[in-house]
């Protein structure tokens, strides 16, 4: 018990001085937003005005935003990709003269993945950000890191490049930096996420975190992964208990010798703790986290756009006490921001480490944008994002949507709301329309149907896709079957699509005829609501909450 209170004493300290020096230095930024953000963009620029890329859009001539945005166009990943492949292929300075330190992986917007170089540089950056980000976690909720920690992430590495530079997730590489006298209050050691079954993997933290009663702190991005481990926890409740009870992990031998390494100390039997669980399990009752891990004080996790119906479906499953805390604006490209308070419109950007421009909505859909600086940005709007970082991502459209919900002194405070037009996301899987069109068209061509109009909706409840299809007149397939080829196309095209559907947190896609004529009753009903029918333009994919036209209503029997 005393080395426990010098473990936490030690723990609070740290992030107290953490909060003390970042919060000191947050205080001089929120007062001229502007100031920090030029001296950002110019250390950027001249850091990498002999590059590739600093070269061919004159980086020589930038001496203030106004020359950056006149010099640089915006852009996406794939006009980067070229200057990433002569990065991976020759080890050139493409896009930074400091050479990547390894690549966080993401699913694009064609077959290939996305890789976004991380140089060592700015992954010192986000680790300190993630730091300050917990450092005010612990000043909303103190009681939350007395007990331990349980924090799930994607893995750090996944395989390595052919200039030999790690790929893994962004996540994994942020949370790779846990001091070592703490690192015995986290649950779950780095090697498990390196498991490939989702299925193996999950039930594994469940079992790890099984012996740990004294949870007071849950940590990760997506909602859906802690409704999927109380799914299976319930569904493998009798073999965990046993488990507990007499040490060991039912699936031990299906994992890797590395894994088998990293855990094998924390499978003792815990009779006491299988006694307090068999109790739970005898209960009239469903079993919820507030069951399992009563001392629980903190979620952090995504709680706005799409993750807010998860979120409050995981409400239900927490003690009353519990808080739940909005993790952030953050994607595999950059972090845009960490709360600052209990409120999930606080997200403060992370002025020092991140450049951002802003786009009305209504202007870039009109393709009529003005940029915007941060300093420019107003309360009550929302604003496509354009970012640029130290690790080679210039003037980048992420075509994320977010809203500005107050200021703090001079600086606006930011929330995700979602993404923009063509792409959508229920558990993190950043499915885009050309995707869905893709596969859509390769279902109805091995099956010989021609199709008049298609609809994927993405069900935020149901945690699904909905598939819409009208065909040409003749014979239709059972839809079941354009569905599961649908579903299996996906997961080749998108390995975050993917990862989702393997662990479970994302149902299979289901698929529905429409009957004829209905491209152009919805067509009309477009029309009628006061688009203009010369500008009108078919959509592929959407939320379903966001089309009020009936597609269910036209829905035909196979």
């Amino acid at each position: 018990m005393s080395g426990t209170r010098l473990v936490n004493v030690f723990l609070v300290l740290v992030l107290r001085l953490v909060r003390l020096y970042w919060g000191r230095k947050i205080a001089v930024a929120v007062k001229n937003p502007m100031r920090v953000q030029h001296l950002l963009l110019m250390r950027i620029v001249r850091q990498n005005k002999d590059t590739t890329f600093g070269r061919k859009w004159r980086f020589d001539e930038v001496a203030c935003y106004a020359d950056f945005a006149r010099c640089v166009p915006v852009g996406d990943y794939e006009s980067l990709r070229p200057y990433i492949d002569e990065e991976i292929e020759h080890r050139t300075p493409a896009l930074t003269t400091e050479s990547p330190h390894c690549y966080a992986r993401t699913s694009g917007t064609t077959g290939r993945p996305k890789d976004i170089p991380i140089t060592r540089s700015y992954l010192a950056a986000l680790r300190g950000i993630n730091h300050t980000a917990v450092s005010y976690q612990q000043r909303v909720c103190p009681e939350a890191f007395a007990g331990s920690i349980l924090v799930i992430h994607s893995p750090a590495e996944e395989g390595t490049l052919a200039n030999d530079k790690p790929f893994g997730s962004a996540s994994g590489m942020v949370a790779g930096a846990t001091p070592a006298l703490i690192r015995d209050k986290y649950v779950v050691p780095n090697a498990v996420f390196s498991v490939a079954d989702s299925r193996v993997k999950y039930l594994l933290i469940l079992r790890l975190a099984m012996a740990r009663p004294d949870i007071t702190y849950i940590g990760t991005a997506n909602p859906t992964t802690l409704l999927t481990l109380i799914k299976l926890y319930r569904e493998y409740e009798v073999a965990l208990l046993k488990d507990v009870k007499a040490g060991g992990f039912f699936l031990f031998n299906t994992l890797s010798n590395e894994v088998q390494s990293a855990i094998a100390s924390r499978l003792s039997p815990l009779p006491a703790r299988a006694a307090e669980l068999e109790r739970v399990h005898t209960a009239d009752c469903v079993p919820r986290f507030a069951d399992l891990w009563p001392a629980l004080r903190l979620v952090v996790v995504w709680t706005c756009a799409s993750a807010s119906i998860a979120s409050t479906a995981l409400r239900r499953e927490l003690p009353l006490h519990a808080r739940m805390l909005e993790l952030g604006y953050l994607s595999s490209e950059f972090r845009g921001t960490f709360t600052i308070g209990k409120r999930a419109g606080s997200g403060l950007p992370t002025l020092d480490t991140h450049f951002f421009e802003f786009v009305e909505r209504d202007r870039w859909d009109r393709r009529e944008p003005e940029f915007l600086t941060i300093d420019r940005i107003r309360k009550g709007r929302d604003y496509y994002v354009v970012v640029t970082t130290p690790s080679g991502l210039y003037r980048y459209f992420i075509n994320d949507l977010v809203r500005v919900t107050g200021h703090l002194h001079q600086t606006p405070l930011i929330r995700f709301v979602r993404k923009g037009k063509g792409v959508t996301n229920i558990t993190g899987e950043k499915l885009y329309e050309n995707q869905v069109l893709e596969a859509v068209q390769k279902a109805v061509a091995e099956v010989g149907v021609a199709t008049q109009f298609v609809m994927m909706l993405a069900d935020e409840v149901a945690l699904c896709y909905r598939l819409y299809v009208e065909a040409a007149p003749g014979t239709r397939p059972n839809a079941t079957r354009i569905a599961q080829s649908v579903d299996a196309r996906l997961m080749e095209l998108n390995i975050e699509y993917l990862a989702k559907r393997e662990s479970q947190r994302l149902c299979p896609v289901t698929a529905h005829w429409l009957a004829a004529g209905t491209a152009d009753a919805y067509k009309q009903f477009c029309v009628q609501k006061g688009q203009r029918e010369g500008q009108f333009k078919f959509i592929a994919l959407a939320y379903r909450k966001d089309v009020i036209f009936d597609l269910d209503a036209r829905v035909e029997a196979d």
